[in-house]
């Protein structure tokens, strides 16, 4: 008995990718891939830059002074004149508040520090405006992080390599602050002075014209207070509106429920009071109980006797004449309504107490809707009229207000400016310096005495910086131009995206075929061939070899349940499924199991012309012409163990076909004739065939290439087989190279003689 490959289902089994992350690896694989390549570009990058590393600059000295630029204690604060013309005397600290950003800011101006430049030229001519913008700094000493821990002193620093320049800058830009702190005061109060000089006029006149029109309106509309006017007039504008809300709210709860009892009833109006009266006429009701018992009487009749016997008869002529009545009663009741009423069958059934309750309250929920009507379009009118009355009046009263404020507003202006004008002047009789130094201009020395200095950095710091710079940038760039690339570069990528067992890895091939003099002698030692020959053949090795691993590892991992029909699948074309489906099966045949290779890429075939076998007939005459499997199936001549079942002739609607029943028998029948049943399919990206096959299948194992399947495309692959639930034992990776033609043997045997080959072109197998 043939060995048995066994698989353990699994239902729960997926191809779900892993929902832990694979975290830094794959950035760790790319940085190892193009180790050399970073590491070369930071090379020459810092070759390159030699020529522009200079030699290390001289020590930079550091001098500053301090500026006590708000008043501490009380006595100055008492004797400050902002004391006396702002506090009345009193001391408080919001008239000594100092924006510090924007006072440094104008102290680092230009036209500050060119005052400055001009005093520095004098003693250093060389010196450049630009050192002083660059090297000056000022800013708030502060002793902490907190709000609270902010001085009033602003500290002036200057670094430069000379330390008396350095002294001489910081003296003349003392100088230069506190001459600011006097003169900036006293221009400040000079234009305050000449503003409000200018203003009070002005604002006098404005006076004047506004108390002028003032009282022109109050003559024309004889008004005292428009304010007190309009609101009498607003207040009845709002009363309206509350009431036509509410009278609105309480004709939109009507209509609903006129609506809900309507759909209710499915009458209007008039055919409930119509059905009501019908209902209530008790003769009507008479006649439908008489026309019941003869209904009754007839069914039991019939029950007895033919329906032309004379007994049958007379019960319908009773009836004819019952329903004559009735029609009658009916007009009687609604009159000349009937011909539009007797359309609705519900008028002229019996209404139950319900009903007629329903329809009494229907009746007078109507009623109630059309007074509302009119009142709310009469509360409508009303408000119409006064609001068309208040358009008129907010003008004159907006028009009194706004001069009202503007007349305030200049009044208030204007005793402001005459107050002020007032405090300048005292202001300007000052002649105290605000501002004072607390630390005069001075090198600074660290604790042994000496001058701190600083350094520039050496040219090897450099060197170190840029060269760690672009293995930074290339890094970067690398990560960033593999995940543009978009494509698996190891199959460590792809064991990060999948939970199901990684089968096996199929190396790259190239043509390494040795010569063809070597392969047609069996009993040559390989031993006796060129390195190059005996290099070959032990890529010829590894690459069979992997095929036994995948055989032992499908029959090793899942040991529970048996397995008789596998699906090769792939994400994308040219990924080695082709190949991979046929040295499979040839390597299980190899092993003494009957194994078939059905070729079941209805839209491409390839297994027949790389096999060198007839076509004529396939799965496709098994599908279309229900053929005899034993007529189409053909012995391969790889091994007297392994058979093949081509496509045949393909059809447009292939995927019909392997979803179909007929299918799935074919796959049972298969299954029971052979030990193994491989399935070479479509790829599942561009085509569903081989979803619904793998439906009938016992496993499925899907292939991806490294350097040519796209990661995107492999994972939406995988999302897809986990949504079907499709039954995955495992994932082949495969290097295939394309585009390359390779013979290779078969199977090498113990005694190193080379057997028979076959020649298969990549370039045929997807």
């Amino acid at each position: 008995m043939s060995q048995e490959i066994q698989v353990f289902e699994d239902p729960q089994q997926t191809t779900e990718p892993k929902k832990s992350s694979p975290g830094i690896r794959p950035i760790l694989r790319t940085l190892q891939r193009k180790a050399i390549l970073i590491i070369g570009m930071a090379g020459i990058t810092t070759i390159a830059a030699l020529p522009f590393i200079g030699e290390a600059e001289p020590p930079i000295y550091k001098g500053n002074f301090q500026l006590l630029v708000e008043p501490v204690t009380s006595e100055q604060k008492l004797a400050d004149p902002l004391t006396f013309t702002r506090s009345d005397g009193q001391v408080s600290d919001q008239f000594f508040n100092l924006d510090y950003p924007t006072q440094i800011r104008i102290l680092t101006s230009p036209g500050i520090l060119n005052s400055i430049f001009e005093q520095i030229k004098t003693r250093y001519p060389t010196f450049k405006v630009v050192d002083l913008s660059d090297r000056l700094k000022l800013r708030r000493v502060s002793e902490g992080s907190g709000r609270t821990d902010q001085t009033k002193i602003i500290e002036v620093s200057y670094s430069g390599a000379d330390q008396n320049e350095i002294l001489f800058v910081l003296q003349k830009t003392a100088e230069k602050y506190l001459k600011y702190s006097l003169d900036e005061r006293k221009t400040r109060i000079s234009q305050g002075v000449t503003f409000i000089d200018e203003q009070i006029p002005l604002l006098q006149k404005r006076v004047d014209e506004d108390r002028g029109r003032l009282q022109k309106i109050q003559q024309q509309y004889e008004l005292l207070d428009p304010i007190a006017g309009g609101q009498v007039l607003y207040d009845q504008i709002r009363t309206l509106e509350t009431q036509s809300q509410e009278t609105e709210r309480q004709l939109q709860e009507l209509r609903a429920l006129y609506q809900h009892l309507q759909t209710q009833l499915s009458f209007s109006p008039d055919e409930a009071v119509a059905a009501s009266a019908l209902s209530e006429s008790p003769f009507r009701r008479q006649i439908l109980d008489g026309l019941m018992n003869v209904e009754t009487q007839i069914a039991i009749q019939s029950a007895t006797f033919s329906s032309n016997s004379p007994e049958v008869q007379q019960l319908k002529e009773q009836q004819a004449n019952l329903l004559n009545l009735l029609e009658q009663e009916n007009k009687k009741i609604l009159g000349g309504k009937v011909s539009q009423l007797q359309n609705n069958s519900s008028i002229l059934s019996f209404q139950t107490s319900i009903r007629q309750k329903l329809i009494g309250q229907l009746v007078d929920t109507d009623n109630q809707i059309k007074p509302l009507e009119v009142r709310l379009q009469g509360l409508n009118n009303a408000l119409n009229t006064f609001t068309q009355q208040a358009q008129v009046f907010p003008g004159v009263a907006r028009e009194y207000n706004e001069i009202q404020q503007q007349l305030d507003l200049t009044n208030k202006r204007l005793n402001l400016f005459l107050d002020e004008r007032e405090k300048l002047r005292i202001e300007a009789a000052q002649n105290n310096v605000p501002w004072e130094i607390i630390s005069k201009p001075h090198i600074l020395f660290n604790p042994q005495g000496e001058p701190i200095a600083t350094y520039s950095e050496s040219p090897k710091k450099k060197l170190v910086m840029i060269f760690g710079v672009v293995i930074v940038l290339g890094s970067l760039l690398s990560i960033l131009l593999e995940r543009i690339r978009n494509i698996f570069f190891t199959s460590s990528d792809i064991t990060d995206l999948i939970q199901v067992p990684m089968l096996g890895e199929i190396p790259r091939h190239h043509n390494f075929l040795p010569p063809s003099n070597l392969l047609g002698d069996k009993s040559l030692d390989t031993s006796k061939l060129t390195k190059s020959h005996r290099r070959a053949l032990e890529k010829m090795a590894q690459f069979l070899s992997a095929f036994d691993t995948i055989y032992a590892n499908i029959r090793f991992l899942y040991a529970d349940s048996l397995i008789r029909s596998i699906g090769i699948y792939s994400a994308e074309s040219k990924d080695g499924k082709s190949t991979i489906a046929l040295h499979l099966a040839q390597t299980i045949a190899n092993m003494g199991q009957r194994v078939l290779l059905v070729d079941a890429n209805l839209r491409y075939p390839q297994l027949h012309a790389v096999l060198g076998v007839s076509n004529q007939k396939g799965l496709s005459d098994l599908l279309t012409k229900k053929a005899n499997p034993n007529s189409v199936i053909q012995r391969t001549p790889l091994s007297e163990n392994l058979f093949i079942l081509t496509a045949g002739v393909t059809y447009a609607n292939t995927f019909k076909l392997l979803a179909s029943e007929q299918m799935q028998q074919i796959v049972e029948s298969l299954q029971s004739s052979y030990d193994l049943v491989i399935y070479d399919t479509p790829e599942l990206h561009q085509y569903n065939d081989a979803i619904f096959l793998a439906e009938y299948l016992d496993g499925l194992v899907l292939v991806a290439a490294v350097n040519k399947t796209h990661k995107t495309v492999f994972q939406k692959t995988l999302d897809q087989l986990n949504t079907y639930r499709m039954p995955c034992i495992g994932v082949i990776v495969n290097n295939l190279q394309l585009n390359s033609s390779i013979t290779y043997p078969f199977y090498l045997t113990q005694s190193r003689k080379l057997p028979d080959t076959v020649t298969v072109s990549n370039s045929v197998i997807q």
